[in-house]
């Protein structure tokens, strides 16, 4: 009897707990004036707004789920405060649509509206959102987060972005950056119809990957750009960067199936990158402001150097994949083959590929 008794309260506190696990907290067109935390399921209504001096907390495991109200508006959260949303590896964050068939764009998902606080996402998983993070006059740090099936996964708009060990994938625009500063490590943008565009920005990417974008891995216009450690492949476009200044060291570029590298007025340096495998152009330049140094090119479907401009190019000291003249020059469009291009100074060139590579 003791032993039925006991096995008795033990199925009901189960069944207790479970039915705790499973109830559902929802918040209808709410502003949280307070610090408020969220855990279990919770199914937001229409909107929810956190006040400049509150902050809220979600914890890890909890799956918030957004819902459309009454007026059909994609429902979606406004941080003015502070959000602070960290899961773990075995229990991670989860916002989604409460949609039956969900897609991009089902709810309106997270904007961070001049708050700069020490706003953090960790360990969450965001999907079929219109845009995941928008972030406007504010700062945001994202570590170890998936943004799968947005139409635009992270914007920001005069912001402080920094986005460490994460991944965008499946999604119309992956990350859009304008007048902001991001600084991404570890990141991987896949699967998207535009990887990253970038316009009058400060960007810092190291150790990522941008692969397999049906339009243009990068697009950045008028950027301070800093690039180590990365690697563009199975693009339709590597990468455009049109004015602006700086430098791409340490990367790849393989397989884009066109231009994998185009330059346009851009200050950029280029050290110890490998081309290879690109079904078209390995760079394109359409003036003579960049520099090309200790690179490697090798079995690009087009030329491994094309020079749309009338100025010169300064490429000395790359590798060419032969230290044969005619072979190299083979390779190489400027006025030699075309009376339109300017020349491309390649001598003297490395007669092996340079170490450090990627």
């Amino acid at each position: 009897m003791k032993t039925f008794f006991s096995v008795f309260i033990f199925l009901w506190f189960a069944t207790f707990s479970q039915a705790a696990d499973n109830a559902v907290s929802v918040y209808e067109r709410v502003v949280l004036t307070e610090d408020t935390t969220w855990n279990g399921i919770v199914l937001v209504k229409g909107f929810v707004v956190v006040a400049p001096q509150a902050t809220l907390r979600i914890d890890p495991g909890t799956v918030v789920r957004f819902a459309a109200a009454g007026d059909q508006q994609l429902p979606g959260m406004v941080i003015q405060g502070r959000i602070y949303a960290v899961g773990t590896q075995d229990k991670p964050i989860t916002l989604t649509s409460d949609r039956q068939k969900p897609g991009r764009g089902s709810w309106g998902g997270i904007v961070l509206v001049s708050t700069e606080k020490r706003n953090i996402l960790e360990r969450c998983r965001i999907e079929y959102a219109e845009t995941a993070i928008e972030v406007r006059f504010s700062s945001v740090n994202l570590k170890a987060i998936t943004i799968e099936q947005a139409q635009t996964a992270l914007l920001s708009h005069d912001g402080v972005v920094q986005m460490i060990s994460s991944t965008v994938a499946d999604s119309e625009t992956g990350i859009e950056i304008n007048n902001s500063e991001f600084d991404g490590k570890e990141i991987t943008v896949s699967s998207c119809q535009r990887g990253l565009v970038l316009s009058k920005s400060a960007i810092a990417l190291a150790t990522f990957k941008i692969l397999n974008n049906k339009q243009t891995g990068l697009d950045a216009d008028e950027c301070r750009i800093k690039i180590s450690s990365g690697e563009f492949s199975d693009n339709m476009f590597g990468a455009r960067i049109k004015g602006g200044e700086g430098q791409i060291t340490m990367s790849r570029f393989q397989r884009n199936k066109q231009t994998a590298l185009n330059l346009i007025g851009s200050r950029i340096k280029l050290q110890r990158c490998l081309f290879t495998d690109n079904s078209q152009d390995a760079v394109r330049t359409e003036d003579g402001q960049a520099l090309l140094l200790n690179n490697a090119f090798k079995s690009n479907g087009g030329y491994n150097l094309y020079n749309a401009g009338l100025e010169p190019v300064n490429a000395r000291l790359n590798w060419w994949g032969s230290t044969e003249l005619s072979q190299i020059k083979q390779k190489v469009n400027d006025t030699a083959r075309n009376k339109n291009s300017g020349v491309v100074k390649v001598f003297p060139w490395l007669n092996e590929k340079p170490p450090l590579l990627p």
